[in-house]
């Protein structure tokens, strides 16, 4: 039988490229047995795992079109060219300024096709998933000193609001519940459209849709103005998690990163979120051991934690990104970096395990994602993992469940 699968890492963004290359590749070539390898390059180690990953693939799957795109394909293209197995290799810069899978009618001897169509009809996609993710925005305007990706998508570019709502209606015939708007940069949308910004987009899709749930990926604390403010506070068909790009917690690192926000500004957010809305919980990415950073600047990283009521997090050990800035800066010794980003990941477990503890007794709303070896799994509304001890199908909703324990993993739930 034909098989036509992918392979994704990195973000939640290139989750959403995945499913749409997979059902283009599916409607030009179905016969064929192709594998779309979705790479990331955020850092050194994402490159690796990409290449790796490559690799795996080309290894275990010898009578396959192996595609390689995604920001790991920019940065490595040589590297991947040269791989005996690779079909083609299919760089960020070849896509469409908003459709960022278009050059995968290459494949076809130039056969074209609407994408609008692909995507709007399809009732294939994100099927093996509980929730859609969707794409509004591309790239990213701001060149962080640590970061490579503006150089391998481009500047921002926003997909029509007509578009955004056409899709999102499609997804709910289909009948998902809930859909994670993405981005790279996502607060970020409409710098390049007239009079529409991030908020138009979400009171859009709120006024114009029946859909139920609504979740928002990564936020620049920047782009938090008060328009966006007030809906996240007070919109309750957004889920009420928030997970914010800050990355450092001391203001001369930020300063050095190039980030536009402090960390007064965190703090003043999310306190401002949480005096309004109390379910809420924050999550954020952060960076240690990152080039000028001093114990005492660290130790500012970690205060924060507590300070801005952050519990769900994402620790990455600072390395040099090849092209970027701070690669050129007087870098840490190593030892210093994994022994600082083993200290957050300690207060970031510290952080996760008093918010499970706080929810025992508790009772919580959620959707179930999978069901394994007759036990359900899922997040509640504010993203906390849980499981219930009996199958129960995906896309499930639970409703005032109660919160029996916790484990390492999450909560249980009765």
């Amino acid at each position: 039988m034909p098989k036509i699968k992918t392979i994704t890492l990195g973000c939640r963004f290139n989750f959403y490229e995945s499913e749409v290359s997979k059902a283009i590749v599916e409607k030009l070539d179905p016969k064929n047995d192709v594998i779309i390898i979705n790479t990331c390059s955020v850092t050194h180690e994402a490159e690796r795992q990409s290449r790796q990953a490559v690799r795996k693939a080309i290894r275990e799957n010898k009578d396959s079109q192996i595609i390689v795109t995604g920001c790991a394909a920019a940065t490595s293209e040589s590297y991947f060219k040269k791989l005996d197995g690779v079909s083609k290799v299919i760089l960020n810069g070849e896509k469409s300024a908003v459709e960022p899978y278009m050059s995968i009618p290459h494949l076809a001897n130039g056969i074209t096709f609407d994408s609008d169509e692909i995507i709007e009809e399809s009732d294939e996609l994100f099927q093996e998933r509980a929730r859609v993710f969707l794409q509004i925005q591309n790239g990213c305007d701001y060149f962080c000193t640590y970061c490579i990706v503006p150089f391998t998508r481009g500047r921002s570019r926003s997909l029509p609001l007509e578009t955004i709502l056409n899709r999102i209606n499609h997804f709910i015939e289909l009948g998902f519940k809930e859909i994670v708007l993405s981005g790279i940069d996502i607060t970020s949308y409409g710098n390049d459209l007239d009079n529409t910004d991030f908020a138009d987009v979400i009171s859009a899709i709120l006024k114009q849709t029946s859909l139920k749930r609504l979740r928002i990926s990564s936020l620049d604390p920047k782009g938090i103005d008060e328009k966006l403010l007030e809906l996240l506070v007070s919109e309750h068909r957004i889920m009420p998690h928030f997970h914010l790009s800050i990355q450092s917690g001391d203001n001369e690192v930020l300063k050095a990163m190039r980030r536009r926000h402090s960390r007064e500004d965190v703090i003043e957010i999310c306190n401002r979120i949480l005096a309004k809305r109390l379910d809420v919980v924050f999550g954020s990415d952060f960076i240690a051991g990152f080039p000028t950073e001093t114990e005492k600047m660290f130790e500012n990283t970690i205060k924060l934690i507590d300070e801005a009521h952050l519990s769900l997090m994402h620790v990455f050990p600072y390395s040099p990104r090849s092209g970027t800035i701070a690669a050129k800066m007087i870098q840490l010794p190593r030892n210093v970096i994994l022994e600082r980003a083993k200290r957050l990941r300690e207060k970031s477990e510290e952080a996760k395990k008093k918010l499970f503890k706080s929810l025992v007794g508790k009772t919580v709303n959620g959707m179930i994602e999978r069901t394994e070896k007759g036990e359900a799994f899922g997040k509640t509304d504010n993203f906390v993992p849980f499981v219930i001890n009996k199958p129960i199908e995906p896309s499930t909703l639970i409703q005032n469940a109660i919160v029996s324990g916790f484990n390492d993993e999450g909560l249980e739930i009765n």
